[in-house]
């Protein structure tokens, strides 16, 4: 299946830390986009209570502590949303291994998956057997970074749903670039180049 004919779902997390074993979700932010086209109005935000306070590193990065989340939704009341959103669906995210893991921890068994930071990589020739040259400069593929460089608007950094408005953005534009170089043109081919080959079984019945 072309990708442009495919059903994506642009996916953000904001956390307390970067480990998925030990940090938590603190807002959940989804974009849909049905191949080419953003679907705004299927857009879907929420705030995911905590269950422990968390450290001031992770405030100065969002703005948010666990006090003013208490009265945010908890996991269990997010999760059938959220895994209602993912269903059928190819997942897009900026490095990819966070949102997933962070999806496992839930007990979502994470989709077919692209990610725009391996993409971009290997748009720019940075991946060799599937591992990241020495050449590729990190600071030049971060999301904002990214974004700047597509001309793509970076606005409300560190704001799930913002994050993943930008996400599903950047990766029409890599997809196209991709598509236009020959390098891949299909949801499978997109997603191999990512580093996540299977789990298309019985998607796109």
């Amino acid at each position: 299946m072309t990708w442009r004919s495919a059903e994506f779902v642009a996916l953000d997390f904001e956390s307390t830390g970067m480990n998925p074993a030990r940090d938590e979700v603190i807002q959940v932010g989804l974009v849909p986009l049905h191949g080419e086209r953003v679907v705004l109005g299927g857009a879907w935000a929420s705030w995911v209570r905590p269950t422990k306070p968390f450290q001031s590193g992770s405030v100065a990065v969002h703005g948010l502590s666990a006090e003013r989340l208490q009265d945010a939704p908890a996991v269990a009341d997010v999760r059938p949303a959220l895994a209602e959103h993912l269903a059928q669906r190819v997942l897009i995210a900026h490095y990819a291994e966070l949102e997933r893991g962070f999806l496992k921890r839930w007990g979502i068994k994470p989709p077919p998956t692209v990610d725009t930071l391996m993409l971009a990589l290997a748009l720019d020739g940075h991946l060799k057997g599937g591992q990241t040259t020495q050449t590729a400069r990190r600071d030049a593929y971060t999301l904002t970074a990214l974004a700047r460089r597509f001309g793509v608007d970076a606005y409300g950094e560190h704001d799930a749903l913002a994050d993943a408005l930008i996400t599903a953005q950047v990766f029409l534009v890599i997809a196209t670039e991709l598509e236009r170089s020959g390098q891949a043109s299909t949801v499978r081919e997109l997603s191999r180049l990512s580093g996540y080959g299977g789990g298309f079984l019985g998607l796109f019945r």
